[in-house]
């Protein structure tokens, strides 16, 4: 790995004849900011986790979802029934209301180990751009499901879409992250023609 280290990947590959850079244009402060913003991000995603922990998710034993403010449940089952009612979008309302309540004994499971990655991701600086594909996607889901809901503030998820589409445009893993040891490897692998190395390259 020569001098490559944890705490910065500054170096340009060349993939196809064409260099590509491998560092951003921060400066310290920006590239150890980032690294601050992605920790806070990350440990976000933990504490939404603790609600709705396996196998029940924090939901009844029925796994009875809410049918509105005044029908209430708890946990997962609490917050997918309110997004089947409020969602912005008719399309998403149906996907909720027909494939996920019916379901979210297993499709706990999946929200779960997905929002566990994306703290995993942000907190270790581990694929943070896949990370933050994750995080934005499931950004805008809560916020279609659930801007709609009275009491809830739209530009909370707003903001959330917002910082993963900037972790994304500014992986913050290449500095005190995993991602800044992969990248030297999955860069020679890259010069060497390998198209899965491009790509988790791409992704770190």
């Amino acid at each position: 790995m020569g001098n490559s280290s944890i705490f910065d990947d500054n170096r340009e590959m060349s993939v196809g004849g064409q260099a590509q850079s491998s560092v951003t244009s921060l400066d310290w402060l920006g590239r150890y900011g980032m690294v601050l913003v992605r920790l806070i991000i990350g440990y976000l995603w933990i504490t939404q986790l603790e609600w709705k922990l396996p196998p029940r998710f924090g939901c009844p034993a029925d796994f009875s979802v809410s049918t509105g403010l005044n029908a209430r449940t708890s946990g997962l089952c609490d917050w997918t029934g309110l997004m089947g009612i409020y969602s912005k979008l008719p399309l998403h309302a149906a996907f909720i209301n027909n494939f996920v309540i019916p379901n979210i004994s297993w499709m706990g499971w999946l929200i779960f180990l997905m929002e566990a990655f994306i703290a995993v991701s942000l907190i270790f600086g581990l694929f943070t751009r896949l990370g933050a594909i994750v995080g934005f996607i499931q950004a805008v889901n809560l916020y279609i499901g659930l801007t709609a809901i009275p009491f809830e503030w739209y530009w909370t998820y707003g903001m959330l879409y917002t910082l993963h589409m900037v972790f994304f445009f500014v992986p913050p893993g290449r500095t005190l992250g995993v991602d800044a040891l992969l990248r030297p490897r999955l860069r020679a692998g890259a010069q060497q023609g390998s198209g899965l190395a491009r790509l988790f390259y791409w992704l770190t």
